[in-house]
C-alpha cells in the first residue's frame, strides 16, 4: 500500500507538469490558450450550475446532504475537464505522431544522403582554365674550386630551368550545355545535372626562342565521370599523349618560336548542385566567351554561385523554355567566376507537409471553439460531442497524410477529408442542436449563428435538416 505521502508527491508533481504545459502553450499560442481555457472554465461552470439547478428543484434538504451533493458536483466537474483535457491530448499527440511520420518519410533532405548521391551520381564541379607553363633549359658548366690548392678544380655541368611569364594566350571559346536530372536517395530529391562541355583555345610562343610547355586542364571534379573525353591540338588527337596526374590532364609540348596552338578538349560528365568556371590563375584574360546553355532553366529560376559574376547576356533558347548564358570578358583581370547553381527541387509532399504543419495549432483552436461553442449553447453532452468531432477531424488529417501520395493526390483526399469533417459536424448539429431559441442565450446565439454555416441554414429551413 502506498504512503500518503508517495500520492501527495505524485499528484503535485502531475499538477506541476499540467500547470507548466498550460504555461509554455500561453506563451507560445496565447490565443489558443486564450480559448481553450475558457472552453475548460465554460465546461467546469456548466456541469457545476447545470447539476446544482436540478438538485434545487427537489426541495430543501438538510446540511449534510447539501455537502455530499456540492461535493459530487465538484468532482464530476472535475472529472469532466480532465476528460476532456485527456481526450484532447491524446488527439493532439496523435496528430504530432502523423506529421512527424510524415516529415520523416517525405521531402527529408540530410547530409549523410546527399554525400551518397554525390557518390554515386557525381560532385559539384569547379572547373578551372588551363594553365600554360612555359620555360627553357640552359645547360651551364659551374666551376667548383677546391679548398687545397695542389688539387685541381672541378668542372660540373648543370641544366638551370627559366621561366616564361609572359601570356600565350590569344583567344578562348567555352560552350557548355547543362540539362537538370534530379537525384532521388531516401525520400527527397537532390538536385543533379548532366553536362557536355567543348573548350578551345588559341596559344601563341609568345618569345622568338624554343620554349618547352606543360599544358595543364584541371579537371572539374576529382571524383567524377568523364564520358566521350576528346582532346585535339591543331586538329590532330593528342588524347593518347596527356598524362592524367593529380585529377588534371597534361600535356607536354615542344614549341617553336612564334608557334601557335589550337587546343580543343571536350567531355561528358554529371554534377550536383552548382556548375562554377573560375580563371584561377593570375593573368590578363582575351577574348574570353563563355557560352553556357540551360535547356530546362527559364531566366526566373537562374540562380548564381556565390563569387559569381552576372553574364553579359542572357537570352531564351528557341523553344523559350530554357536560357543562354553568354559571359564575354577581353583584356580583362578578374577572379570571378562564372555558372550557375541550381534551383531547389520541390519534394515529395511538399504540399501535404505544409498544411500538416499547420495542423495541431489550427485542430486545437477549432477544438477549443467548438467545445467552448457547444458548452455555451447549453447543448447536450457537449464535451462528448466534441471529443467525437475532435478524433473525426484528427483520423483524417492521419488519412490525409497517409495516402495523399499514394491515392488520388493531395487535392482529392483534402476534398475526402473535408467531406469526412462536414459529415461529423453536419450529424452533430442535427441530433445535438434542436434547442429552441428560449434556451438559447444572446451571446451563445450570435456563436452558433456566425461560427457555424450548418446552424444557419437549420434555422432558415423551420428548424430541421432537409
Amino acid at each position: 500500500m502506498a504512503k500518503p505521502s508517495t500520492k501527495t508527491n505524485a499528484m503535485k508533481q502531475l499538477l506541476s507538469k499540467l500547470l507548466g504545459r498550460a504555461g509554455d502553450l500561453s506563451d507560445v499560442q496565447p490565443l489558443i490558450a486564450l480559448f481553450l481555457g475558457g472552453a475548460l472554465l465554460a465546461v467546469f461552470l456548466s456541469v457545476m450550475f447545470h447539476r446544482k439547478s436540478k438538485s434545487s428543484e427537489s426541495g430543501s434538504p438538510n446540511l449534510l446532504w447539501t455537502l455530499y451533493v456540492q461535493a459530487g458536483l465538484l468532482l464530476w466537474a472535475l472529472f469532466m475537464v480532465i476528460f476532456l483535457v485527456g481526450g484532447m491530448s491524446t488527439l493532439r499527440s496523435y496528430l504530432r505522431q502523423t506529421v512527424a511520420n510524415f516529415q520523416r518519410n517525405h521531402g527529408r533532405i540530410t547530409e549523410a544522403n546527399y554525400n551518397a548521391v554525390q557518390t554515386i551520381w557525381g560532385e559539384e564541379q569547379d572547373q578551372g582554365e588551363l594553365k600554360a607553363d612555359l620555360y627553357y633549359e640552359e645547360e651551364v658548366t659551374e666551376r667548383i674550386e677546391s679548398e687545397d690548392i695542389t688539387k685541381p678544380a672541378v668542372l660540373r655541368k648543370k641544366t638551370l630551368r627559366h621561366t616564361i611569364t609572359s601570356n600565350p594566350f590569344v583567344s578562348a571559346k567555352h560552350q557548355v550545355e547543362l540539362r537538370q536530372n534530379a537525384r532521388k536517395k531516401g525520400s527527397a530529391l537532390y538536385g543533379g545535372y548532366e553536362t557536355k562541355c567543348r573548350f578551345t583555345w588559341k596559344l601563341k610562343n609568345p618569345t622568338d626562342r624554343p620554349l618547352s610547355s606543360n599544358l595543364k586542364f584541371p579537371l572539374p571534379a576529382s571524383g567524377a565521370m568523364y564520358d566521350d573525353l576528346s582532346a585535339t591540338l591543331n586538329g590532330k588527337d593528342v588524347l593518347a599523349e596527356m598524362q592524367l596526374k593529380e585529377a588534371a590532364l597534361i600535356l607536354p609540348r615542344e614549341l617553336k618560336p612564334g608557334e601557335e596552338l589550337d587546343l580543343q578538349i571536350g567531355f561528358k560528365s554529371r554534377g550536383m548542385s552548382f556548375w562554377y568556371l573560375q580563371v584561377k590563375e593570375a593573368r590578363e584574360i582575351r577574348d574570353f566567351t563563355l557560352t553556357l546553355v540551360l535547356p530546362d532553366l527559364a531566366k526566373v529560376r537562374l540562380n548564381y554561385p556565390e563569387g559569381c559574376m552576372t553574364p553579359t547576356e542572357i537570352r531564351p533558347t528557341a523553344d523559350g523554355q530554357g536560357s543562354v548564358l553568354v559571359y564575354r570578358l577581353d583584356h580583362a583581370i578578374s577572379n570571378k567566376g562564372m555558372g550557375i547553381s541550381l534551383p531547389t527541387l520541390p519534394q515529395p509532399g511538399e504540399t501535404t507537409k505544409a498544411v500538416l504543419g499547420e495542423t495541431e495549432r489550427s485542430w486545437l483552436l477549432i477544438f477549443a471553439m467548438l467545445v467552448l461553442g457547444l458548452t455555451l449553447a447549453s447543448v447536450k453532452h457537449a464535451v462528448l460531442i466534441s471529443l467525437l468531432f475532435g478524433a473525426g477531424t484528427a483520423l483524417g488529417y492521419g488519412l490525409l497524410g497517409d495516402f495523399s501520395d499514394l491515392l488520388f493526390g493531395f487535392w482529392e483526399r483534402l476534398r475526402l477529408c473535408c467531406c469526412r469533417c462536414f459529415c461529423c459536424w453536419r450529424g452533430c448539429c442535427e441530433k445535438c442542436w434542436r434547442v429552441r431559441l428560449g434556451n438559447c442565450s444572446p451571446s451563445s446565439f450570435w456563436f452558433m449563428e456566425s461560427f457555424c454555416p450548418v446552424w444557419r441554414g437549420w434555422m432558415e429551413n423551420g428548424n430541421r435538416f432537409i
